[in-house]
């Protein structure tokens, strides 16, 4: 009986030490695992990533100023043009027609101008001979005045008759009124040969006007020849042969020009995270999808500060010089453009997934880890490459490290990043500390070791 007893307890403690083991082992399978990685040194090369349109660095559209039809056409799409060459032509019919008729306008002008300087010059001799006159009117009166005073001298002493006196009188009287005649016919004359002058502007002026309408029709004529205005090659062409080109309001455009394919520029937009780093002068590497496997050098020649918003997204301009001396760079090729801004050897650094990482609560299926899409029992939590991280150099951002097997939140102030580890400017974090990058949840079922050997 007490042989039964003991078999009995022996059996109960087996059982109950069976239920806990169980239940333990439950809890451990249960519970949140920890993916770590170590705060290490490292040297980060800082780039900035963009897409970009590659452009001509200088591009000019040629354009007409004079209406008509496209009569001759001389070049074609990629054709090599130099400076001063005849691209095309327009009918000129209309314009040497035009040229003729100003022509025959100055011809007309030059006759009216040269009628109305002969007047001119008729009304300043009609001017001089009235002032002759006059000079000599007044000589005659100035005589007669004389005549008529040593009369009434004489007349007093009886040595002339009354008769003589009163001749004189008369005389004196013919002559005063013939020098007012002549001073009469002297502003007379002066008026005509005013009117005669201001004649003969107009007509000079006529000439001037008719000259203009001249030198606008050989203009227009001259633009009836549309010529290249640097050296260069044809990147597009907007007119054929037999067609109507109208410039009644703005110039159209005929042919666009770049001066070579050779020296080419990337217009990347940038983000205003990023514009800060970015200066003039740094390098930068340029692929596009015609040439995969190749990388071009370029040069950041520019930042424009003229910001760029969409849905609230602001970014800005940086212009991306390249050479390439195959000129396998066309216009509008997509660029994929890598900037270097800055260097940092031998930091301290934390992983990318480290600043992606957020506790969470545990659940009984294993949810998204943070950064990715979902993970099965025993997968990596990083097995998708991480979102960028958004925040620029100098922001202060949380990571957390295991204390005790739970998260412990570390703020820490970050610098560069080469997207793949962030710089530690400084934070309570030393080399060889052990940050989350990510967590995983054991399914019921799953192995004893579902970290395998990267949990903690």
């Amino acid at each position: 009986m007490k042989r039964i007893i003991i078999i009995s307890v022996v059996v109960v403690v087996a059982i109950v030490a069976a239920i806990l083991i169980f239940r333990a082992i439950g809890a451990h399978r249960t519970a949140p695992r920890y993916i770590t990685a170590p705060v290490t040194r490292a040297d980060i090369d800082a780039t900035i990533s963009e897409t970009g349109t590659v452009n001509p660095v200088t591009e000019v559209q040629v354009g007409t100023q004079v209406s008509g039809t496209i009569a001759t056409l001389n070049v074609d799409y990629n054709s090599i043009v130099h400076r001063g060459q005849v691209l095309a032509t327009l009918d000129p019919t209309s314009f040497e027609a035009a040229e003729t008729q100003a022509n025959a306008g100055v011809a007309q002008a030059q006759a009216n101008a040269s009628a109305s300087q002969a007047t001119v010059d008729q009304m300043d001799a009609s001017v001089q001979s009235s002032q002759a006159n006059y000079r000599k009117a007044q000589a005659a009166n100035t005589l007669a005045q004389t005549t008529l005073a040593r009369d009434k001298t004489l007349i007093k002493q009886g040595y002339i008759a009354q008769s003589q006196m009163d001749t004189d009188t008369s005389a004196a009287r013919s002559a005063q009124a013939d020098l007012n005649a002549a001073a009469t016919a002297i502003n007379v004359a002066k008026a005509q040969a005013n009117a005669a002058s201001h004649q003969a502007a107009a007509s000079s002026a006529q000439v001037s006007s008719a000259e203009g309408n001249l030198q606008m029709a050989s203009y227009n004529l001259n633009r009836a020849t549309i010529t290249s205005p640097i050296d260069g090659i044809i990147v597009s062409r907007a007119v054929s042969v037999g067609q109507t080109v109208a410039a009644s309001f703005q110039t159209p455009t005929l042919f666009v020009i770049a001066t070579t394919l050779k020296d080419m520029q990337v217009d990347v937009s940038v983000d205003e995270a990023d514009v800060g780093q970015l200066r003039p002068g740094a390098p930068a590497t340029i692929t596009v999808p015609a040439y995969p496997n190749t990388s071009f050098n370029g040069t950041v020649t520019q930042v424009r500060v003229n910001p760029t918003t969409v849905q609230n997204v602001v970014t800005y301009d940086a212009v991306v010089a390249v050479h390439d001396e195959s000129a396998r760079l066309l216009p509008g090729m997509t660029a994929n453009v890598t900037i270097a801004v800055a260097k940092r050897n031998n930091v301290l650094a934390v992983p990318v997934a480290a600043l992606l990482y957020k506790p969470r609560t545990q659940t009984a299926a294993a949810p998204a880890p943070a950064g990715g899409g979902p993970v099965g029992f025993g997968a990596p939590a990083n097995t998708t490459t991480p979102a960028p991280v958004a925040g620029a150099p100098g922001s202060r951002v949380v990571v957390w490290t295991l204390a005790q097997r739970r998260p412990k939140p570390v703020q820490i102030v970050i610098g560069m990043s080469d997207g793949t580890n962030f710089e530690v400017r400084s934070g309570a974090l030393k080399e060889g500390d052990l940050v989350i990058t990510g967590q995983l949840q054991a399914r019921s079922g799953g192995t004893s070791n579902p970290l395998g050997g990267g949990g903690r």
